[in-house]
């Protein structure tokens, strides 16, 4: 797992390949397009050229009665004139043909032909050949009135045109790959400042391994907040439990000492200890083991727990309680919305439920009102308000503060209310929460439990 992890390249890595990928097929299609559009724009310029070259022989030439074009010896366009040139023209008729005398010496020649009135031809860059050529067919007026087909074409050679094509290329394609090592270096130099705060993460986790550093302080973009505050959470609740064990241990060796010293004082006296005895002891000390445990193990949390909505918790509990208290005819009101949930572990949510209920059923005159509401508002999720309510006598002030506090029973050995309150309160507290303790409408204590937002 090791060696694999190792061999996985870094997330910089991944972005620089995926955009250099992501770059290359833009650059390609851009470039492919541009070509494209420089090659269709060459041509019709090309075209064009040779339909002026076309016009400008029409505009000169003459057919005697014979039927033989004739040109005059000086041409309007120069190249006509030097043999060898890349630009030729020429006419024909079914009499005869004049042919430019820039063709003299060039080898293949265009294969002119006759082409019917009225139409045009054009071969372009697609056409098989050796020759651009555009023609157009004509009918001409002999001076005895008949009338014969006259093509007039011009051509060019085509490496003209290819060359052209081929240096527009090779610049375009260096300026799109120095374009290209340009953004590259661009990205680059982003995708370091913005993987800037994953390395701050990295680096202050490497802290927190070495002990220099107790979690996630540095100030972070919003979208690496969930992930900060998620780590210092589990940070937060690995220092928590562990401080909550050695607590219980501490109770544990606490709770302890008393039977402990009764027997080894009971096993060195001179009088014979009884079976008993020795029994009822070591009951009570498997009692408080097995109590501190189960406290240790309620007294553990999860940093990220679960959704579980409160109000069936609440119906639940209160149906038990109003057949277990049916002969005192206990009435127990739950309110709240079913869509309301508590982000904690779902059996640390009955502990407070269960201890708050059982507590105002007990210590109340027969109604308990157990509530559920919306709290502050947050970013990620809202708070949330549990109140548990009775019409008992109430609880002093003076009073709250010592039944909440932690340890403060009467034995070790039995469950009262000091044991259930303290509970609820270090189950609250585990969940980042608080426990409040005032006077109810009903006349009795009201139990507030105030979960904070994210």
């Amino acid at each position: 797992m090791a060696a694999r992890n190792a061999a996985s390249p870094s997330l910089l890595v991944r972005l620089l390949v995926g955009a250099g990928l992501a770059l290359l097929i833009a650059l390609a299609a851009v470039g492919g397009a541009i070509d494209r559009v420089f090659t269709n724009a060459a041509e019709a310029n090309m075209r064009e050229r040779l339909e002026a070259v076309v016009y400008l022989i029409l505009s000169t030439i003459e057919v005697d009665e014979t039927g033989q074009p004739v040109m005059p010896e000086s041409l309007a366009e120069p190249r006509l004139n030097r043999p060898g040139s890349s630009l030729h023209g020429g006419a024909m008729t079914p009499r005869g043909e004049w042919r430019s005398p820039s063709l003299v010496g060039v080898a293949p020649q265009p294969n002119a032909r006759l082409i019917e009135r009225g139409t045009e031809l054009f071969r372009g860059l697609e056409a098989d050949g050796n020759w651009n050529v555009f023609a157009i067919g004509l009918g001409w007026e002999l001076p005895d009135g008949e009338i014969v087909d006259l093509t007039i074409w011009a051509a060019e050679d085509p490496n003209r045109l290819r060359m052209e094509l081929a240096g527009f290329r090779e610049d375009l394609w260096r300026w799109l790959g120095l374009a290209g090592v340009l953004i590259i270096a661009g990205q680059v130099g982003l995708l370091l400042v913005i993987l800037r705060p994953l390395r701050r993460v990295a680096a202050e986790v490497g802290e927190i391994e070495s002990g220099r550093r107790g979690g996630i302080e540095g100030r972070y973009p919003r979208e690496l907040r969930p992930l900060t505050d998620n780590l210092n959470a589990l940070l937060a609740a690995e220092r928590d439990n562990a401080r909550r064990y050695s607590e219980a241990l501490a109770d544990l060796a606490h709770a302890l000492k008393t039977p402990v010293a009764v027997l080894r004082a009971r096993l060195e006296s001179s009088e014979p200890a009884r079976p008993s005895d020795l029994s009822r002891h070591l009951d009570d000390m498997e009692q408080i083991i097995r109590r501190q445990l189960e406290r240790a193990q309620r007294s553990t949390r999860r940093a990220l727990p679960g959704a579980v909505a409160v109000r069936p918790i609440l119906e639940r509990m209160g149906d038990s309680l109003e057949r277990l208290h049916v002969e005192s005819g206990l009435r127990v009101e739950v309110a709240g919305d079913a869509g309301l949930v508590a982000h904690m572990d779902e059996r640390d949510l009955w502990e407070v439920c269960g201890n708050l209920m059982e507590n105002a059923a007990k210590y109340g005159n027969g109604s308990l009102r157990a509530s559920v509401r919306a709290g502050e508002r947050g970013l990620r999720r809202d708070g949330l308000i549990i109140e548990i309510e009775d019409d008992g006598p109430g609880i002093e002030v003076e009073q709250v503060e010592r039944l909440l506090k932690r340890g403060q029973r009467g034995d070790e050995r039995r469950d009262g209310q000091g044991l259930g309150l303290s509970i609820v309160r270090e189950l609250v507290e585990a969940n980042g929460g608080r426990l409040q303790v005032d006077r109810s409408e009903l006349g009795g204590a009201r139990f507030r439990v105030i979960l904070p937002p994210r």
